[in-house]
Parts: C-alpha cells; structure tokens; sequence
C-alpha cells in the first residue's frame, strides 16, 4: 500500500533493494538511535528502526500465529540511494510473545520494486502460501500494479513466486488496485481486493482461482455505497454467527458530527453471507471500527479454536509522530478477539492477556473528588464505574504528580457521551487530526472499563467492548499514575489493575 513513499518520484535505478546490502553500519547507527527512544512500548509490537505499518499475512500455521508488517527500516537516513519497504516476520504461539524472524519478503524484483505493499495468507497443503501487491512505476511515472505471490515453507523459508498473478488493472478503475485478502471456500479460492473506480470512488472487488495460480476477476462486491470515499484500502471478508462481515479502511470521506473525524478511517458492514456467485451481499450502515485517533489497516485470522483475531496498525498514514526524532514511527495493536453482538462488532484484548498480568491490585472505592488509584507505564485497569449517584466522571491517565498533564477520558451520563481528550498528552502531535473523540454511549447505572496503557499508548474498551478507542499519546517522565475524579456526586469504583 502506498504510504509515505507514495507521492515521491524517488529514481530507483541505483537503489539498494535489500536489507543486506546496506552498509551493516548504517543498519546499527538506526537501531541504537531507535533503542534510545524514550517511548518504546513494553508489550506492543514495534520496528527496530524505520517505519511499521499495515500488518499482513495474519495466519495461524504451523502451530504458530504468523504476523508480517509492512516495514521502511532506513525510511530516516539521508542517503538518497537506500530504500527498502518490504514485509518483516514476527512469530508467536500465543499472541503475547514474539519471535523475531527479521526480514520476510523485500522490493527486489522488477515486479515489486516500488514497494511490497500489503497483503495475506492462506495455509495450503504444507506450506503458507503468501499473496500481496507489488507496486512498481514505469518510465512515464505511471503506477503499474502486480498481484504476485510468494510460498513460505514449515522451516521458515519464503521464496517468490516468478510469474504475477493479475498485471495492471482491470478495466474501469484506475491502478489503484491493492492488498488482496484470500480465503477458500467450496475447494475455490477467493481475493478481495482494494480498489479506485474510474470514477475516482473506492470498492472492493473480487477474483477467484481453482489452482491459486490462475486467477479471473467474478466482479465487484455490491454494496448500498457507491460513493463511500475515493478509495477503499485494507478489505477484509469474513464470516461470523452465520453473518457477513466486510472490513475496509476508507479514504477520503468526510467528517460527519463525530464520526470520521481522522484523516482515513477503518470500519465495516454487517449483512448476510456474501453471495459468491453473484456478490451481492444486504448490508447494514458502515460503522466505524475504532473511535479513537490512531487505528488502520487491519486485518483478521482465524484461531484454532474458532476465535477471529484482529491486528491493526496503531497509527495512521501521512500523520508524523515524536517518535522519527529517533527514527522510526508506527506499533501495532494489542491483538483483539471480535464477536458479533446485535449487529455490532465486538473487540476485546485476546484472553492470553492474562499471561502478561503480574502485581494484581484489588480496587474498591468510595470516591467524592479525586483520587489516584494505579501508577505505572505498562499496566491493564479493568473497572466499573457506578454512575447513579453522578453526571460526570473523568479519568486521568497517564498523568503527573500534580495531574496538570495527562489523557482525559470523561463519563457524562447527562450528555449521554464518552470523550477522550489527549489535549494535556505530553508532546503535541497531530493537530490536524484533532485532539479531542466524541462518542454517544447510553449511560444509565455504571460503565465497564478495560483499560491497557503502554509507554506511549492507549487502548480502551468501553461496556465489554462495545466501544473502542485507541491512541498515540507521548508523556513525559513521570506521567504513570491514573487518577479518578468525581464531579458533583459520589461513585463507587470496583475493578482490578495489573502491571504489564
């Protein structure tokens, strides 16, 4: 996917195409800077250096989850000849620890050279089978699209399939034309892909394949959105509860009260199965998937157990954050388990979470005006928060002795809302995507509260999940504590924290 080299008419001939063939160290100089960061996660997955994006190839496989990102290691050095955007290889068993298998698929072929963008995997027969978009420009700096494949065998070798699956475009919509999602179905194999009409308007459309090496296009996904953004990124289909379920990250749609108030936005459709023979599929309206300032691009695999795990990237494109003054920027999400409730997708951290969890705290109080009830930069709060007896709560997080910086997340039960306010964050980021999220939630007696905090971020799951917002945050030293404030009333807090 085009990301931050999409707008640049970088001359390629004489570039480096991979990792090894950099200067070891030039590779070292940026680690060590990137080491040297002070707000590195502690349990989230982040580059050694450069920049993190999409997350690709989610699959369980050989008894292992495989999770690639999109990856510009050197994407800060000023050496004009060094670029590199490929997909880095992280393995773990159970979704909280990592395995580090460093570089998995590099631009090294005239039918990516312009990027490895995003893409996915499919276990088949003994082998993952990988499939992705390669985006290349020709001499006139016209974009030429490729939908190519790779095989990645149980030992952990990749190798490149030589002969792309789709050239170009298909007719009627321009090169934009990207991240492919497969699945089988009924001994078929099946693609989705993001994609921009001629019309200059996004969809989704799908291919099919018996074999995975021939491949021909069934048509385009008919939705009730036929002027849904310019472009439609990151599609995923999926099925849940007898119920389909469409993914996409959407650009270019306008901000609407308080919904779509980032600059790209990723949400989805509940509707009937998608009708593989005719692509029809009855939908309700798009409802976005995350409420807060930094989430895009996701995507999903299927556990073992049945469960639907989702990735995301915690951040979105073309937003700079403190982080590239040691140059590297993006993480991805904590992992999240989705269910489906009243036509709502559900998101909550994935149970193994319980493995991270050490120093349990019991919490129960009586709280009339502030009081501070965890302190630490990696920690999970799990609260309830009693509301008859007051119109507003605030929650501070991460916030300073003296609670002049901090994270706001605010209660009303009188304007019926949530607010997540990171104006008092620490470093200022992003004022153009805004500071301040807005959300209705009907509150009547209490608000469950799932709350995971690392060094530089915060993800939130309001009334089990029902409600979400995740954020980039930058505090200073000393920004650990969390503090709970009552105005006008009385509440009772009953939950449990946990470093992590």
């Amino acid at each position: 996917m085009p990301k931050t080299t999409q707008n640049k008419k970088i001359q390629f001939q004489n570039m480096v195409t991979n990792l090894i063939d950099v200067d070891p160290s030039i590779v070292n100089q940026e680690e060590m800077l990137t080491s040297e960061s002070p707000y590195r996660e502690k349990y989230h997955i982040e580059p050694h250096s450069g920049i993190l994006n999409d997350p690709n190839g989610f699959t369980y496989f050989n008894n292992e989850y495989h999770l690639f990102y999109q990856w510009t290691p050197l994407a800060f050095t000023k050496n004009p000849h060094i670029w590199h955007h490929g997909w880095y290889h992280m393995a773990s068993r159970d979704l909280i620890h990592w395995r580090d298998l460093g570089p998995a698929i590099e631009s090294d072929t005239n039918l990516d050279s312009h990027g490895t963008y995003s893409g996915s995997g499919l276990v088949v027969d003994n082998d993952l089978f990988l499939i992705y978009t390669g985006n290349t420009w020709n001499a006139k700096w016209q974009r030429v699209p490729y939908q190519v494949g790779a095989n990645m065998t149980s030992i952990g070798e990749i190798t490149k399939l030589g002969k792309p699956f789709i050239s170009g475009h298909p007719m009627g919509y321009t090169s934009h034309f990207r991240d492919p999602k497969i699945w089988q179905s009924n001994g078929d194999y099946y693609a989705i892909f993001g994609i921009q009409r001629e019309n200059l308007t996004g969809a989704a459309i799908i291919y099919q394949s018996k074999d995975l090496q021939n491949w021909q296009l069934k048509g385009e996904i008919k939705t009730k959105y036929n002027h849904f953004g310019y472009m439609w990124e990151c599609p995923d289909y999926f099925e849940i509860d007898n119920k389909g379920v469409l993914l996409i990250s959407p650009q270019g749609l306008k901000a609407e009260n308080d919904k779509y108030q980032n600059i790209y936005q990723t949400g989805y459709f509940v509707g009937t199965k998608l009708n593989l023979d005719t692509l029809a599929f009855d939908h309700d309206d798009f409802q976005e998937l995350d409420s807060g300032f930094d989430f895009y691009a996701s995507q999903t695999t299927l556990a073992p157990d049945g469960r639907r795990i989702l990735s995301a990237w915690l951040g979105i494109s073309e937003l700079h954050y403190p982080t590239e003054a040691y140059h590297y920027a993006g993480a991805l999400v904590f992992p999240r388990e989705l269910t489906l409730h009243n036509g709502k997708l559900i998101q909550n951290p994935v149970r193994e979470i319980s493995e991270l969890r050490h120093e349990e705290q019991n919490i129960n109080l009586d709280i009339t005006s502030a009081h501070m009830i965890s302190h630490g930069v990696a920690q999970e709060i799990k609260l309830n928060v009693d509301m008859k007896n007051t119109g507003r709560v605030n929650i501070y997080l991460c916030a300073n002795n003296t609670n002049k910086k901090y994270t706001c997340l605010t209660l009303d039960r009188i304007e019926q809302q949530i607010i997540l306010d990171r104006t008092h964050s620490g470093m200022t980021l992003n004022v153009e995507n805004g500071n301040i999220r807005k959300r209705h939630l009907g509150i009547e007696e209490s608000v469950q509260l799932d709350i995971l905090i690392d060094r530089s971020s915060v993800e939130i799951f309001v009334n089990n999940g029902e409600l979400v917002f995740t954020a980039r945050i930058f505090p200073d030293e000393g920004q650990d504590n969390v503090f709970i404030e009552v105005v006008n009333g009385i509440t009772k807090i009953v939950g449990k924290k946990w470093s992590l």
